[in-house]
């Protein structure tokens, strides 16, 4: 089975998503960041923009729209806190 990420996407308001991945896109001030398993340890800044997540079998994207927060990666593991995500239209990218 190929390795995956336990990713929890959280507002103030809610946890908005919570499974496996096996990748994880996030917008952050200065650009777009993937993140794939076994990534370095990370905390980083995020802007204003898309979070996609590509789920564990590769077969659907889950897309959020996001205003600022912070992701942390550590062992296979994402935190993405956010001020707020909003499900986005999978179309726009696809």
């Amino acid at each position: 089975m190929p390795r995956t990420l336990k990713v929890e996407v959280v507002t103030p308001d809610a946890k908005i998503f919570s499974g496996e991945v096996s990748s994880i896109v996030v917008t952050a001030p200065d650009g777009e960041v993937g993140i794939l398993p076994m990534h370095a340890p990370l905390i980083a800044e995020l802007g204003e923009g898309m979070l996609r997540l590509t789920r564990a079998d590769d077969s659907v994207v889950e897309a959020f729209t996001t205003k600022g927060g912070y992701l942390q990666i550590a062992e296979d593991r994402a935190i993405v806190l956010t001020d707020s995500a909003e499900k986005a239209d999978k179309d726009k990218f696809n």
